[in-house]
């Protein structure tokens, strides 16, 4: 039995190894638009020598579970062997993802989950002050509308004491955010602070799409939309977002992409497309060389958004990944007018292979804006510098 576990888990790192160059297709950023070419091949060279790695590491797997003084925690050794694997790229946007930690990464990257809709934030601990609760409590920034959190009357500036009966002190905002995600139709309760009143409410959780989007009318009759990242839902959010503003009769627009630090893609893909003439080139996308992954990908339809209203986009240092894919695109193809600072300079793309009940993320690709650019650790200048 013992020597079965051994070969099982063995086996799965060769798969690890050899299959994730060839299947791993489900980009943390989706890349859902046609391109107009792609493919992939696995080199005969790489898999002998990964057979041969795989070989080795499995003696010393043996060696140590034939005689190490305790038990062996075969499943921890597993999710600790495929970290320690991608750990070794040295590459920040790289790693595995262990199973109980799967359903929250797709959360995350979906922006679908099961929760009570609010945007949270905490101050650092070095902010601590007893006397001051919005220095150790969990602030509501705002309710998503219409979300269960709206329904039950919580406000932008409520503070959160406690998570059905935990205190927040020790927790961040992060923590917080996925203490209150949970199954659809499961409840949580919640102790709120507002104005020296302390009370509590339970909420029933519904299944929440994070907003990405928020507009406006601003003064002079301009459109505003603040875009704070990208998910496989922005395109369709940015979509009614833009529809709504023409129908309010905008004479300009404003998108704000100042720090959003990119996210999905496929979003920003179905966004420069809302904006573009087809046929427009949007992203090239270029894996290492051998691997025959070049994929190029051009607006396709009509533009939803009125081509003769003036266009602005704003970025900063703070403006990354998609959101840089983005703002190349309207200003690379005469579309807007970039104004702020430089951006943050992530021209890399990664892929994300379901791995067992993990995932992992790894970076495959660099991507080149409209005019051939690899932006990577340079940024996107801007027309306007403020």
């Amino acid at each position: 039995m013992k020597r079965t576990s051994i070969r099982r888990i063995c086996l799965l790192l060769i798969g690890f190894l050899v299959l994730l160059p060839l299947v791993a297709g489900g980009s943390v950023e989706q890349l859902l638009a046609a391109p107009a070419d792609g493919g992939f091949s696995l080199r005969d060279q790489g898999r002998d020598t990964i057979s041969t790695d795989i070989a080795t590491l499995e003696r010393l797997y043996r060696y140590v579970d034939s005689i190490y003084i305790e038990e062996i925690d075969r499943t921890k050794m597993f999710n600790d062997l495929a970290s320690a694997l991608i750990a070794s790229l040295d590459d920040p946007y790289s790693f595995y993802v262990p199973p109980t930690k799967a359903k929250e990464y797709q959360e995350e990257t979906s922006g679908v989950y099961g929760g009570i809709g609010t945007y949270l934030s905490k101050p650092s601990p070095e902010s601590k002050d007893p006397s001051d609760p919005t220095s150790y409590m969990i602030t509501i920034v705002s309710p998503f509308p219409g979300s269960p959190a709206q329904r039950a009357g919580l406000m932008a500036g409520d503070l959160i004491s406690h998570i059905d009966g935990e205190e927040v002190d020790e927790l961040n905002s992060y923590d917080a955010s996925n203490k209150l995600k949970g199954e659809a139709g499961t409840s949580v309760t919640v102790t709120v602070y507002r104005a020296g009143t302390s009370f509590d409410l339970t909420l029933v959780r519904e299944r929440i799409t994070a907003p990405t989007v928020d507009s406006g009318v601003i003064e002079g009759n301009i459109g505003y939309i603040a875009l704070s990242e990208f998910s496989p839902q922005t395109g369709r959010q940015l979509l009614e977002h833009v529809q709504k503003l023409q129908a309010e009769g905008i004479v300009g627009l404003i998108i704000d992409e100042r720090n959003n630090s990119g996210g999905a893609v496929d979003g920003a893909l179905q966004s420069a497309n809302i904006f573009l003439d087809e046929g427009a080139k949007i992203v090239t996308i270029q894996a290492r060389k051998g691997t025959r992954r070049d994929q190029r990908y051009l607006a396709t339809g009509k533009p939803t958004f009125d081509q003769d209203l003036p266009v602005v986009v704003l970025v900063n240092g703070g403006s990354a990944s998609s959101a840089e894919i983005f703002a190349a695109a309207m200003q690379q193809n005469g579309r807007a007018t970039l104004i702020g600072t430089k951006t943050f300079g992530k021209g890399i793309v990664q892929d994300v292979f379901r791995f067992g009940e993990g995932f992992a993320q790894v970076t495959t690709a660099h991507y080149y804006t409209p005019e051939g650019e690899n932006i990577h650790e340079k940024g996107i200048e801007p027309d306007i510098a403020v």
